[in-house]
């Protein structure tokens, strides 16, 4: 009884099939001997038993896990009259050859006790011994108990997995809603692209980036010549798909993991280039030009202004510079690009 009582105070909750099998192993061994120990857990939708094994002393050696079919001859017989215990039975032998692993518990003999959760078979415990052993009845009933206490602790282990897996499982559904909510709260619905308030919280930190390495930024504005007409002429519907269209042509213009492209409002658009002299944003920006015309059809024109960023602009400097050049293309007829390279700072 002593022992039973040692067995369910050492039994937390959470522990592993390892550790459970080890407290069973110290305790039992003393009282009945044992040469090998090992907990069975049923898995039916594998269907296949999750085995532990652990040697008899303290000291025997590491944990042994392994995974065998239900029907393995040494573990079946607890399945006939599942509620029932088996006890001192011989091992069965296998065939050399045999496609069946062997259990990780060598003994000649040994005793399957059911562990039942719920009035279901949820494994067995498994003691090995040596030829000669014997189990009286008293010994039988502390195995009882001894199962009873496994089966309970494997349930609460179960239980805390579950816990523990759910957690996580929230854990991650929550990131991944705060992804989403981020995403939404920076992105444009009509075009894809993102929006102008994450263009504020972008640019000084690349202008910054740009500042501190001293290398190229370049900012270029577009608009779309002749949209209001286009917008009254043909309907709100067909511009707003005209404006999809073209966030569609820029996202898959623009280069992916270095550029970043946002509707500034309206028809107007920025696009954000990283390590990009006043030059080379031309070559890409009259690309995008190219290709926002041809998917148009030239239903619409495009002008834009392209700023290279200088030591000292604010952000308000930098989009101010590329508007100034962008206004310049229309007033010299539109859909043109006007010049690479960055406008000194305006004069307050």
């Amino acid at each position: 009884m002593q022992a039973a009582a040692a067995i369910a105070r050492s039994l937390t909750a959470g522990l592993k099939p390892g550790e459970i099998l080890g407290v069973i192993r110290d305790q039992c061994r003393p009282i009945i001997g044992g040469d090998c120990w090992a907990l069975a857990r049923l898995d039916r939708e594998g269907q296949a038993w999750e085995v532990t094994a652990v040697g008899g002393q303290s000291d025997g050696g590491p944990e042994v896990r392994g995974r065998v079919p239900l029907d393995h001859p040494l573990l079946a017989p607890i399945l006939e009259v599942p509620g029932t215990p088996v006890f001192v039975r011989r091992s069965p032998r296998l065939e050399a050859g045999s496609r069946v692993p062997p259990l990780p518990v060598a003994a000649p003999l040994h005793s399957l006790l059911p562990l039942m959760a719920g009035g279901h078979l949820a494994g067995a415990l498994v003691l090995g011994h040596s030829t000669g052993d014997s189990l009286d009845r008293s010994d039988r009933d502390f195995l009882r108990l001894a199962a009873d206490q496994a089966a309970l602790a494997l349930e609460n282990a179960h239980l805390c997995e579950q816990v523990r897996a759910s957690r996580a499982r929230l854990a991650s559904r929550q990131v991944a809603l705060e992804h989403q909510l981020k995403r939404l709260t920076v992105t444009d619905d009509l075009t894809g692209l993102h929006n102008q308030r994450d263009l504020f919280e972008q640019l000084p930190r690349e202008m910054e980036r740009a500042r501190r390495a001293g290398s190229a930024c370049s900012l270029c504005l577009f608009d779309l010549d002749g949209f209001k007409e286009y917008n009254d002429t043909h309907g709100h519907l067909a511009g707003d798909r005209l404006l999809r269209t073209v966030g569609a042509v820029v996202s898959r213009t623009i280069r992916a993991k270095t550029d970043r492209a946002f509707r500034y409002g309206g028809d107007e658009f920025v696009l954000l280039l990283p390590h990009t002299s006043g030059a080379e944003a031309q070559v890409l920006v009259d690309r995008l030009r190219q290709a926002v015309s041809q998917a148009l059809a030239g239903a619409v024109g495009f002008s834009a202004g392209i700023a290279e960023y200088s030591p000292g602009m604010e952000s308000r400097d930098f989009i101010e510079a590329a508007d100034r050049l962008m206004y310049r293309a229309k007033r010299r007829g539109g859909n043109r690009l006007e010049p690479e390279g960055a406008l000194p700072r305006r004069s307050d």
